[in-house]
């Protein structure tokens, strides 16, 4: 009884819901976009004047064109064909979102730091990783949501090959921070993103199946 009534709570958190009552399913979703938009643009300018803060120019290439895919994708992406709803589906997803960013507050580890070959090697792993997501990301676009929620499904690009390429690559991004960042904090910042991707998957999944009947020929 207790599962079914913490699960029952989660489903009932539904802000988009509540806001309906006063402004329209459309318009909500346009000022959600824009919203998405402006932050987009800020963390892009943002990256913009850091570039000769990057040791490894492709990496900022690669992790400044990720605001930009963002933002390009809030721009242009269609309704939901199901929209996200309860806290797995919302809050959850957004906590995964920014997680990653906790694990640049640690330091550098000075062994890495002091081997420029073991820099470069990390930060080119992170490139390599970071294109992955970006290329998720783009293939996506229309389709792209942070919470889970379901559009036209899209299944070309690393989509031909992977379920989760953002996932993916996200995951692998962050492991090179942890490694560069190393902390016992870092690791469990890190196990905590690892699991919150994990769940993600899996939901995002789950919804597919129930309103995308074209994934389940997958």
């Amino acid at each position: 009884m207790k599962f079914v009534l913490n699960n029952s709570f989660m489903g009932q958190f539904d802000p988009f819901g509540w806001l309906e009552k006063w402004i329209s399913g459309h318009l909500l979703h346009i000022l959600i976009r824009l919203g998405i938009i402006v932050v987009a643009i800020v963390l892009l300018i943002y990256r913009i004047a850091q570039y000769n803060n990057f040791l490894v120019k492709p990496l900022w290439v690669v992790e400044t064109l990720i605001f930009f895919a963002i933002l390009m994708s809030y721009a242009i992406r269609t309704e939901p064909l199901a929209r996200s709803m309860g806290i797995r589906e919302i809050v959850i997803p957004l906590i995964g979102a920014v997680t990653p960013f906790a694990l640049l507050l640690t330091p550098p580890s000075s062994c890495i730091v002091s081997n420029i070959y073991s820099l470069y090697a990390v930060f080119y792993w992170m490139t390599a990783a970071t294109f992955l997501t970006l290329w998720g990301i783009w293939t996506l676009r229309r389709s792209f949501s942070i919470t889970v929620e379901v559009r036209a499904l899209v299944t070309n690009g690393p989509y031909r090959w992977l379920r989760d390429p953002i996932y993916i690559g996200e995951v692998l991004t962050a492991a090179g921070v942890l490694v560069w960042r190393f902390s016992p904090r870092n690791l469990a910042i890190f196990i905590i993103f690892v699991i919150i991707q994990i769940l993600r998957a899996r939901w995002e999944e789950d919804k597919l199946k129930k309103f995308s009947p074209d994934y389940l020929q997958l």
